[in-house]
């Protein structure tokens, strides 16, 4: 019974200090009223402005400046640059594999049989990839797609972002 006394009298004190409150331990940077305010090194978005509206400088005020020449050639193709547009379509993958004479041979093979349609080799490291066709049309791919399947088993319908020029 003196045995159960000792733990019972362990377990209350160990009880009575573990439901005591805590102190909050407050860091040195609170204590100092450190702030750190990131949002002066964040890049603001300008509006973007047309050519038209960008200070011109005759070239009699500056000769042979090749920076203003080359802001304007940079201007000129982000203008165009935001005009191309892309469209939700597909194309047929009809080779991937690593071994670039069979991609030669898939792409021989589509001259022969169609010479008129848009083939694509595209090379992704360490894939090749035969890809036909740019439809927009879940149906007419679907049809190509068909013709293709006999000669090339291995030919999937992938969906594709089509520039629209």
């Amino acid at each position: 019974m003196c045995d159960n006394r000792g733990l019972i009298f362990f377990l209350s004190f160990a009880i009575l200090f573990s439901c005591s409150t805590q102190k909050t331990i407050t860091s040195k940077n609170e204590e100092r009223g450190y702030y750190e305010d990131l949002s002066i090194l964040r890049s603001q978005e300008q509006p973007k402005k047309s050519i038209k509206e960008e200070k011109v400088i005759s070239s009699s005020q500056v000769k042979n400046n090749i920076s203003l020449e080359l802001d304007t050639i940079i201007q000129i193709i982000r203008s165009e640059s935001d005009n191309i547009k892309f469209l939700d379509g597909f194309t047929i993958q009809l080779y991937l594999g690593d071994d670039r004479n069979k991609a030669e041979e898939t792409e021989q093979k589509i001259s022969e049989i169609d010479s008129l349609i848009f083939k694509n080799t595209v090379f992704t490291q360490p894939n090749y990839r035969v890809k036909i066709g740019q439809y927009t049309d879940r149906f007419k791919v679907n049809e190509e797609y068909q013709k293709f399947k006999k000669l090339f088993p291995n030919a999937i319908i992938i969906p594709e972002r089509i520039k629209i020029n």
